[in-house]
């Protein structure tokens, strides 16, 4: 907001292209010169709340005005207490300078994993199992697992809709490590125990969501089972092979097997299987692809590589609606880049007005108390979440076998912290004891510990091997996302003296072995099932099958209904690519969308 109100005040911003491909410019003007709250956005206000001197602020507002700029922020930001803020002051102060649109300029958000302008080869991928439609139509925002299980029936906002919270008995948890990557785990290990009947974990993995499952289902790693796979997150030019390495470990089975026995139950192995092998689905899914190759040589050879056209690598982000607004509007209300946005405004969503603004976080240095700093909870460095924790490449930022507590070394100094001590770290959500690891890099008041540690807790409750989770808040960011705020935490830490043991997250289960038959169908468990069994569903049309076989979104919920057409129009320009799917293809998808989307 600073940068911005600095061009604009300084008269260094693009008047014409605000007036050509913006709208709302004038009530953000107003509120960046304080006539909605007194408070002008000067460089100098920013610095007060950020700790980064004014004339920083100006120069580099100096700086991305004369230049070409792109403007690539990263996801963290988000994860924050009204975090949808900070993104949308990019795209307006991108928007205020005139850059979005052209190439090599603007603003975007998904360059850090493999969308950095990739030219995509337009060809259609692999498809793969379409999941089906799924009954039950109501949804719970992942921040919210424990409200949902403590408060049945709540209601809640997301994008504009009013929902209702479902009513849960039953947890089927498949790789994905609810207790490490779920936010504040002692009210969620608490909303367990009392409102769930049953935990199913299905993983290859003995981490700590196994550990409190009610049953454990093994399934096989990618080593242990052939399977196909794109290549390019968004060029889809290419496709491989991943062949088996070895044989599956004990009595651990392919997900595909796991699932086609529960259809069995289900009275639906038919349909889920449709009369295919496993690997007859691999096969059809390739020649379902653009690849040229027959399925035999591409298996033999593992890859085969598919052409991306000449013109894919003059792309630019926008550049059709910067060369004409009117022929190729965005998909906004308005069709342009909304400054202000009615929309949103219109939905009242609590912590999400209808412009980008600073509102102060429920948690950070502005209003702590003496001896808290600020806790921030980045990716690691040598795996991915929660996956490799148990692998020796995880030792690379562990502290005696604990997740490392990156900190500045003053901030140490204070507490007697050395580099290599243990450190407790604690709120009133919960503790950790992790390792101390000192470094100038990290800014005084502020802590680093990276997220995806498994879960061990000692006889006090803390975890003992350093998962971030034991102190961040389950608080949605806002009403409009209901996204998690994992990034505003508050904590206070010190040195750990009575650790009570090594961290043993990483041991492997201590196997019992017995002869007693259990008789599923006697449980309540089995009840159910028989109960829900040979329920027909609707049946899919060609659009639908495709929708629930290739396209999917990045933290997002499957259902069409979850948003409008005219939303789902602009999901879909890096939905589809990512997809691989061909014009055709995506007609049919979304002529589905059209007919099942939110109305408004």
């Amino acid at each position: 907001s600073a940068m911005s109100y600095y061009l604009v005040k300084n008269n260094k911003h693009d008047q014409a292209y605000i007036d050509k491909y913006t709208v709302g410019f004038d009530k953000y003007l107003d509120y960046l010169n304080g006539t909605t709250d007194g408070t002008e956005k000067t460089p100098e206000w920013a610095a007060e709340i950020t700790g980064i001197p004014a004339e920083q602020i100006t120069a580099l507002a100096d700086l991305c005005m004369s230049k070409r700029t792109q403007i690539a922020a990263g996801w963290a930001l988000q994860r924050a207490d009204h975090g949808e803020m900070i993104h949308w002051a990019i795209i307006n102060f991108a928007s205020i300078m005139g850059k979005i649109g052209k190439p090599g300029q603007g603003a975007g958000f998904s360059f850090h994993y493999g969308n950095g302008g990739t030219a995509q080869s337009g060809k259609r991928m692999p498809i793969g199992l379409s999941q089906g439609r799924n009954p039950v139509t109501k949804i719970c925002p992942v921040v919210m697992i424990s409200d949902m299980l403590n408060n049945p029936g709540k209601a809640y906002t997301r994008d504009g809709a009013n929902l209702t919270l479902p009513n849960a008995k039953l947890i089927y948890n498949a790789g994905n490590n609810l207790l490490s990557h779920q936010q504040d785990t002692n009210e969620l290990i608490q909303a367990l125990n009392n409102n769930i009947d049953t935990v199913i974990c299905q993983d290859a993995w003995w981490c700590a969501s196994a550990k409190y499952a009610d049953i454990v289902l093994p399934a096989t790693t990618t080593l242990e089972r052939d399977d196909i796979t794109s290549g390019g997150t968004y060029s889809n030019n290419k496709i491989y092979a991943m062949r088996k390495v070895i044989e599956p470990v004990g009595e651990s089975l392919d997900d595909y097997e796991i699932f086609s026995r529960l259809a069995f139950m289900f009275n639906v192995h038919d349909k889920y299987t449709e009369g295919k092998t496993y690997f007859q689905h691999i096969k059809s899914s390739y020649e379902a692809s653009d690849a040229t190759e027959d399925f035999d040589t591409f298996w033999k050879n593992g890859v085969t590589h598919l052409s991306t056209p000449e013109e894919a690598n003059n792309w630019t982000r926008h550049g059709d609606f910067y060369k004409d607004p009117e022929a190729h509007p965005l998909h906004t209300k308005s069709g342009k880049i909304e400054l202000f946005c009615e929309t949103v405004a219109s939905f009242k969503a609590e912590g999400c007005p209808g412009m980008p603004q600073w509102i102060p976080p429920f948690e950070w240095l502005g209003n702590a108390k003496e001896g808290q700093v600020h806790v921030l909870s980045p990716h690691p460095w040598m795996r991915l979440h929660s996956q490799m924790a148990n692998a020796d490449v995880n030792s690379y930022e562990s502290v005696q076998g604990r997740q490392m507590v990156l900190m500045n070394k003053e901030d140490a100094a204070a507490h007697g912290i050395k580099d290599g001590d243990l450190v407790e770290v604690y709120n009133e959500r919960g503790a950790l004891i992790g390792g101390a690891k000192l470094t100038d890099e990290a800014m005084r008041g502020v802590i680093y510990i990276h997220e995806g540690a498994w879960l061990q807790l000692d006889s006090k409750g803390r975890c003992n091997s350093g998962s971030i989770n034991m102190l961040t808040s389950s608080k949605p960011c806002s009403g409009l996302s209901d996204a998690t705020s994992a990034n505003t935490c508050l904590a206070y830490f010190k040195k750990c003296t009575d650790p009570e043991s090594p961290n043993e997250a990483y041991q492997p289960p201590k196997i019992v072995k017995t002869e007693a038959q259990v008789d599923l169908w006697a449980l309540q468990l089995g009840k159910r099932i028989k109960a829900v069994a040979a329920a027909e569903g609707p049946e899919q049309s060609p659009g639908e099958k495709m929708y629930y076989s290739s396209c999917t979104l990045c933290h997002a919920a499957p259902h069409p209904s979850d948003f409008t057409y005219k939303q789902w129009k602009g999901i879909t320009n890096s939905m589809f690519p990512r997809a691989g799917l061909n014009e055709k293809d995506r007609k049919l998808v979304l002529d589905f969308l059209k007919e099942h989307a939110k109305k408004g």
